[in-house]
């Protein structure tokens, strides 16, 4: 797992602001050192938040659809948006115009006209802090052997992220995995080769993490679980199917198996998010659990619904 600070090219800046002008003069200050999005009003940015989750807002106080303070408003209450810094582009530098924007959550303002240096510097200290507090999320909510999240990710952070689900009245899948014959596995080659098992099927599942909010998780031992939101029974039968077909195609030699090779089991099941809030997460994993146990029952190498 690696553990340095992604650097400041790689840090995606959204610019909101309605007049095309400012929009092309900001961009082209800041496209030397981040790499650029724009969005040309509120509902845009908004919008954009969800789909590429910038590393920072640079927010236009003043749009014809939303206001500045409302936007910013809306950003800080997506699952994940506390998180991004916003900072202001204004052309007042009034106290009650500041107090307005540290009121809805804004990390810090700029006072229009703009100075580039100014602007650049304030951007990379606002990335450098949000990158340090995810590097120690990182090293808190993730598994240190594979890189997935970990039980603590689950317990803290999932029900955040099924609250967002149950607003929008959707589904979460949950696919429960498990190595069959592992411990046979850590006999036969020791456990060293199992840590490497583990890491190449970890991968394998990591692969097919497709969407921002998709969470792959190290449940125990060698029992994972893929957390997929807004994801009905067929979807995530499909992404259960194919987490099958991944390990097999790995081809792990595994002599204590009578595949001759590494597979998977899989039990995975979807309920709707209010109904997962309701009777908590754990209901859900057990649904998972029993229909992994019947993929056992059944053969092994397979996945089962409920």
């Amino acid at each position: 797992m690696q553990l340095e600070l992604k650097p400041y090219t790689q840090c995606r800046v959204l610019i909101v602001d309605d007049e095309a002008m400012s929009r092309t003069i900001l961009s082209s200050i800041l496209t030397p050192f981040f790499t650029c999005d724009s969005a040309e009003s509120g509902k845009e940015a908004i919008e954009s938040c969800k789909q590429i989750q910038p590393d920072l807002v640079l927010l236009d106080m003043n749009m014809p659809d939303m206001n500045g303070l409302e936007v910013c408003e809306h950003i800080k209450s997506m699952p994940g948006g506390q998180h991004i810094p916003i900072i202001f582009v204004t052309s007042t530098n009034d106290v009650e115009t500041q107090n307005a924007c540290w009121e809805v959550g804004a990390s810090d303002f700029i006072v229009k006209p703009v100075t580039s240096s100014t602007l650049v510097h304030r951007i990379k200290n606002h990335l450098q802090n949000k990158l340090r507090m995810e590097l120690l999320a990182k090293m808190t909510f993730h598994d240190q052997l594979t890189g997935l999240y970990n039980r603590l990710y689950l317990t803290n952070e999932v029900p955040l992220m099924i609250k967002q689900v149950a607003r929008d009245q959707q589904k979460v899948g949950l696919i429960m995995m498990d190595i069959d014959y592992f411990k046979m596995f850590n006999d036969r080659y020791g456990h060293l080769e199992g840590d490497i098992c583990l890491q190449k099927v970890a991968s394998a599942i990591d692969s097919h993490v497709k969407r921002p909010k998709d969470a792959a998780i190290r449940f125990g031992g060698e029992e994972f679980i893929l957390l997929l939101p807004y994801t009905d029974l067929a979807g995530t039968k499909t992404v259960a199917d194919n987490l099958i077909k991944a390990v097999y195609d790995l081809n792990l030699a595994h002599d204590s198996s009578s595949k001759g090779r590494v597979t998977l089991s899989a039990g995975y099941c979807s309920q709707s998010a209010s109904h997962v809030l309701e009777e908590g997460i754990s209901d859900l994993i057990e649904k998972a659990d029993i229909a992994l146990f019947e993929a056992k029952e059944f053969g092994r190498n397979r996945a089962v619904g409920r």
